[in-house]
């Protein structure tokens, strides 16, 4: 039986869109019916001085036991 799983996405270096999109493609890989949210920018919390994150999440099923996706991550 699959299991949903979500995942928090962000990146505050380089070219924090293509992070994201390669994180993507990457997790479509591993995940069924796979759904991406919609990427916001976001002050960093308790650090000044660094730049704005790109962030995001996205869900999906996956048949693989909890420590088998992490691991895959």
């Amino acid at each position: 039986m699959a299991t949903v799983v979500a995942v928090a996405l962000g990146s505050n270096l380089g070219d924090r869109r293509a992070h994201l999109e390669y994180a993507v493609s990457r997790l479509q890989a591993l995940l069924q019916d796979p759904r991406v949210s919609g990427f916001v920018e976001t002050e960093p919390v308790g650090t000044e001085g660094q730049p704005l994150f790109l962030n995001g999440a996205m869900v999906g099923r996956c048949d693989c036991q909890p420590r088998e996706f992490l691991q895959s991550l």
